[in-house]
């Protein structure tokens, strides 16, 4: 199957790493992984940073050498190639060895740290810190603490030596690198340092997932830095950035969202969600169907409002009271935020957690188990931008039960029973269905056999680098 290509929906609508971009041809092409630093290597991704890892992976595997792997300095308020540490951290498989970042050794990486800081004495502390890792290959500990102190009071010398008091640095210098686009993180749209968003924007894409802090924010936890969502990307639209969408809905709302605010609507390419986890599944020779100890349902997501985990709570509290067998409620994914009314109900009804499991945050290998052998799965949710869960269990040839959010009947293919995600009779209906009558669910299984197909990785990260391209491509022509 030949990717599809990205098409405007719209109309007009480290220290070393100085010399390393420097030898770089001029309008190369960058996945930001900063967002990906901020989670520990080895624990299960989700969601967004799930496909942030496809992005940054799918980059460090391109053979192209306009293709790099960058993330946001913000002390030096700009983007940089990975330091070795830093390539560790994000790599999630073997990385080709044109692409291998090797330490230089603790001596030449504080040569290079000092050339950094003569070179650029102004720079903030958070530019020292990350100096220091690239001393001690990203350990810390005293010899890290140690040495982000010596940059410290040799950055000092430095100002000292050019005259006292503080300058400014540029934000975004992004000429310096020679970055024609950069794909930023969902980390950069969601965070405090608006340097990354500002003067230069119009040499930065992003990927939309989703409108939810704007549109519903109502459902974003207290403590969430996504209340800046809204301005960063208003702004990043106003600059000329393009969006990536896995969803024409998302698109959709884009646009929508910008017209509104009286923004010219942007470029938007569409790009096909890639079947990570079905993949990983093929790599193992793990894609069969197995034979479960008991029948289950399989609901896969962060448990936080937004995900309605309360609405199967009460179902199945509703069975219970009933006298009705439903099969156990497996929840796969962390705990997230604003689920006390959930906590709240599960403690008045301690007898509900016999018939349904927490698993919290699993990994890739359970997740594959969990999707193999479920009896169907569930996506009740309020509002999405795509709804990972619901494609993942097609992509197993799982049928699955999803609300009438537009992105999940998307996700779904329309394929796949939808139901509003307030109707608890319509849900517990249908849950009850989809356990009782094997007919209907034999009938959605051959359904996603011959309609569905997982989308391989490959075509997901060709539609993203073609869309890259043109946008580079448009840029120069508007110069």
């Amino acid at each position: 199957m030949q990717p599809p290509s990205p098409k405007q929906t719209v109309d007009h609508s480290d220290s070393d790493a100085v010399h390393e971009a420097a030898a770089k041809p001029k309008e190369s092409l960058a996945i930001d992984a900063t967002g990906l630093m901020f989670w520990p290597p080895g624990k299960g991704l989700a969601g967004i940073p799930r496909v942030e890892s496809f992005l940054v992976n799918a980059a460090l595997a391109d053979p192209d050498p306009d293709v790099e792997v960058v993330a946001y300095r913000s002390g030096e308020g700009r983007f940089r190639p990975l330091a070795p540490f830093e390539q560790d951290h994000v790599a999630a498989g073997e990385v080709p060895a044109q692409r291998v970042k090797r330490w230089p050794g603790r001596r030449a990486a504080l040569s290079h740290a000092f050339e950094a800081v003569r070179q650029q004495p102004w720079n903030k502390r958070d530019t020292d810190r990350h100096l220091a890792k690239t001393v001690t290959n990203g350990r810390e500990g005293i010899a890290y603490q140690a040495t982000r102190l010596l940059i410290r009071a040799y950055r000092l010398y430095q100002r000292a030596r050019a005259g006292s008091g503080t300058r400014p640095v540029s934000p975004n210098r992004d000429a310096d690198t020679g970055l024609g686009r950069v794909l930023i993180s969902h980390h950069i749209l969601t965070q405090e340092d608006r340097t990354a968003v500002s003067g230069s924007a119009g040499k930065l894409a992003f990927l939309c997932h989703d409108l939810i802090p704007t549109l519903r924010p109502d459902m974003l936890g207290a403590g969430t830095s996504e209340g800046r969502f809204g301005s960063y990307l208003e702004q990043l639209v106003r600059s000329g950035a393009p969006a990536f969408c896995a969803s024409d809905e998302a698109g959709a709302t884009l646009t929508d969202h910008m017209r509104k605010a009286g923004i010219a609507a942007p470029v938007v390419y569409r790009f096909p969600m890639p079947s990570i986890l079905h993949e990983t599944a093929s790599r193992m020779g793990a894609t069969s169907r197995l034979e479960a100890d008991e029948p289950f349902v399989i609901y896969c997501s962060t448990i936080e409002v937004r995900k309605n985990h309360i609405l199967l709570a009460r179902i199945w509290q509703q069975a219970l009271e009933e006298g009705v067998k439903l099969p156990r409620l497996i929840c796969a994914g962390r705990w997230g935020w604003m689920i006390e009314p959930l906590r709240a109900f599960l403690k008045e009804h301690p007898e509900l957690l016999q018939s349904v499991t927490f698993a919290g945050l699993v990994s890739d290998e359970e997740l594959i188990r969990y999707y193999r052998s479920a009896t169907f799965g569930v996506f009740p949710s309020h509002i999405e931008g795509w709804g990972y869960g619901a494609s993942e269990c097609l992509d197993f040839g799982v049928p699955v039960i999803v609300s009438t959010t537009p992105s999940l009947i998307e996700a779904t293919g329309g394929l796949m029973p939808a139901i509003d995600s307030n109707d608890q009779a319509g849900w517990y209906a249908a849950i009850r269905k989809m356990a009782d009558d094997h007919a209907w669910r034999s009938s959605l299984a051959e359904r996603i056999a011959s309609e569905h197909r997982p989308t391989p990785a490959s075509a997901s990260w060709a539609a993203i680098k073609a869309g890259l391209q043109e946008s580079v491509s448009r840029q120069r022509a508007d110069r």
